[in-house]
C-alpha cells in the first residue's frame, strides 16, 4: 500500500483549507450565538473597532458588522478569506478581510476589541502581538474549555478508536507521554480499494493549560484576566459549562 504521512494542521494549504470548510467550523447557529455573547461582554462600548483573529469564513465578523461595529477579519487561509469577502459583498456589509499571520499582525494600538474564537494555537509571541493591536483599555476575548468538564478531561486522556465506511478504515490515536507531557493526535485512513494509507499527525506538543494561557496574557501586559460564561457572567467555578470565555483587559 502507498503511505502518505503529513501534518494534520496545515492552515494556509489550499487542499487542507478546502476540506476544513466541510468539518472544521462550529455550525452557523453556534457561531452566531458566540458572536452575540461577545457583544454582551463588550456591552456599553459602541460602536467598536473589532479585530477578528483566525476569522475563517467571517461568520462572527459579519454578525458584529451587522450590529454597526467596524470589523476587520484576518486569517492565514486565502481560501477562508475569499469566502468571507464574498459573503460581505453578497450582503453589502462593510467589513474588511485580509490574509495575515497572527504572530506578525500589521496593526498597532487601533482596536477596542480583539477576538479569537475556535483557536488551535497560542503562545507568548501571539499574546504580545494581540496586546499591541489594542488601544489602552481594550479587551481581548478568546474561547477556552472548562478544565473541570468531563469532555475536557476526556480530550486530555489517552484513547484510540476506529470505524469502517465502505471499505475505508478510519483510525484515531490520542496519547500523552507521561514522562515528557507531550501529546500527539494521529488520524489514519486506510483505503482498501485504492491501496492508500493517509496518516496525519498534530505533532508532539505540550498542551497549554488554562493557567498557562492566563499566565501568557498577564506576561504580555494584561493585568485583568477573567473567565466568563456564554451569558457574560463571571464564571464561579464548577464542571459546567464546557465552553468559557477568557477575557483580558
Amino acid at each position: 500500500m502507498n503511505r502518505i504521512v503529513r501534518p494534520m494542521h496545515r492552515y494556509g494549504d489550499a487542499e487542507f483549507d478546502q476540506d476544513y470548510l466541510r468539518w472544521g467550523f462550529h455550525d452557523r447557529p453556534t457561531q452566531l450565538k458566540e458572536a452575540e455573547s461577545v457583544l454582551k461582554i463588550a456591552a456599553g462600548r459602541t460602536p467598536l473597532k473589532i479585530l477578528d483573529l483566525a476569522c475563517g469564513i467571517g461568520t462572527h465578523a459579519l454578525c458584529w458588522a451587522r450590529h454597526g461595529h467596524a470589523v476587520t477579519g484576518v486569517d492565514i487561509s486565502a481560501t477562508f478569506i475569499a469566502q468571507a469577502n464574498a459573503a460581505a459583498r453578497d450582503e453589502n456589509i462593510a467589513a474588511s478581510f485580509v490574509v495575515a499571520d497572527i504572530r506578525t499582525l500589521p496593526y498597532r494600538h487601533c482596536f477596542d476589541l480583539v477576538c479569537w474564537i475556535e483557536n488551535s494555537f497560542f503562545d507568548a509571541q501571539m499574546a504580545a502581538a494581540i496586546r499591541g493591536c489594542l488601544v489602552p483599555g481594550g479587551q481581548f476575548i478568546m474561547d477556552v474549555r472548562n478544565p473541570d468538564h468531563e469532555r475536557t478531561r476526556q480530550r486530555s486522556s489517552n484513547w484510540r478508536t476506529w470505524r469502517e465506511e465502505n471499505g475505508v478504515y478510519h483510525l484515531e490515536r490520542h496519547e500523552t507521554d507521561p514522562a515528557t507531557g507531550l501529546h500527539e493526535d494521529v488520524w489514519i485512513t486506510i483505503d482498501t480499494v485504492s491501496g492508500q494509507i493517509k496518516e496525519e499527525s498534530s505533532g508532539k506538543t505540550r498542551p497549554l493549560t488554562l493557567s498557562d494561557k492566563i499566565g501568557l496574557l498577564k506576561a504580555a501586559g494584561f493585568p485583568d484576566v477573567q473567565l466568563r460564561t456564554m451569558d457574560g457572567d463571571i464564571f464561579q467555578g464548577g464542571a459546567e459549562p464546557y465552553w468559557l470565555w477568557l477575557v483580558a483587559q
